[in-house]
């Protein structure tokens, strides 16, 4: 029979599963928060369109530009042109962007991450 200080804690084993599995999580983390945070860029460059002045008056194609000017600014380069959809309907735009964002994890396995933000610009 085995006394009780010698069964006490976690074995070599243990403790380098518990290591693996941290070390991946972190290696995770690392990887999806740039992601994360250039969508918080978009989405407060979506909301500052949004709140512009006079907004509903502007064409698509002045929209889009103001859009890719601020998103050039935050550096964002994985958001095009073809990404950006402006609909039009009776004194309201929807400006819709719509993206997918794929991030190398490890041999052939990959992170995919899908964002979709709509802002609704009416007359003020």
């Amino acid at each position: 029979m085995q006394s009780i200080k010698k069964q006490r804690g976690l074995t070599f084993i243990s403790w380098l599963v518990i290591l693996i599995v941290a070390g991946f999580l972190v290696m995770v983390g690392i990887k999806i928060t740039p992601v994360y945070i250039d969508h918080f860029a978009i989405k407060s460059a979506l909301e500052s369109v949004q709140k512009e002045p006079f907004a509903e008056r502007k064409s698509k194609v002045e929209l889009r530009n103001m859009i890719l000017k601020r998103l050039n600014i935050n550096s964002i380069r994985h958001v095009t042109r073809e990404h950006i959809k402006i609909k039009s309907s009776s004194g309201t735009r929807i400006i819709n962007i719509s993206y997918e964002v794929r991030r190398h994890i490890a041999y052939n396995a990959a992170l995919v991450m899908t964002f979709d933000e709509t802002v609704e610009i009416t007359a003020n």
